[in-house]
């Protein structure tokens, strides 16, 4: 098993590891994030493989807060392929994550997780990463409600 960065060429292999992940897509329309994530100096992108097949992604990005010196990092995707889950692919790819932020300066990481991904959690928490917070999101492509300012 081997980490290396993600390269434009690995679009395919990408395509069913991130359908497991819940999020499906296809080459023609992961191609071009693809290329905006690897011209982008503030993202860092990895893959495992294991006999020249890719078997986990994982992907994080930098950012910098007022409320702190530095950046902080973001992991922003993590998918191992489920038939290697539970062999350490997800350590080898945090730990790629982390010595990366460290090597950028970030003091700080963090991840969302969505709230049905139970398994996800136990192992973030195996890994050392600790439950901090609730996440809200919020959808800008559908129309704006006004709220009175009274509500607020």
């Amino acid at each position: 098993m081997r980490t290396r960065r993600l390269e434009v060429d690995d679009c395919a292999d990408l395509v069913p590891l991130l359908d497991q992940l819940g999020y499906p897509t296809t080459e023609a329309a992961l191609s071009p994030r693809i290329d905006l994530l690897l011209t982008d100096p503030r993202t860092g992108c990895w893959v495992a493989d294991r006999d020249e097949r890719i078997v986990g992604l994982v992907t994080g990005c930098l950012s910098w807060h007022v409320e702190f010196d530095g950046p902080a990092a973001r992991l922003t995707a993590l998918v191992v392929d489920e038939s290697v889950r539970g062999q350490g692919v997800a350590r080898l790819l945090v730990n790629v994550f982390e010595d990366w932020a460290r090597e950028q300066g970030a003091r700080r990481a963090s991840l969302n997780s969505g709230v049905e991904r139970d398994g996800a959690h136990a192992a973030y928490e195996k890994l050392g990463w600790s439950i901090t917070g609730v996440r809200f999101s919020k959808d800008l492509s559908a129309p704006e409600r006004q709220v009175p300012l009274s509500i607020l």
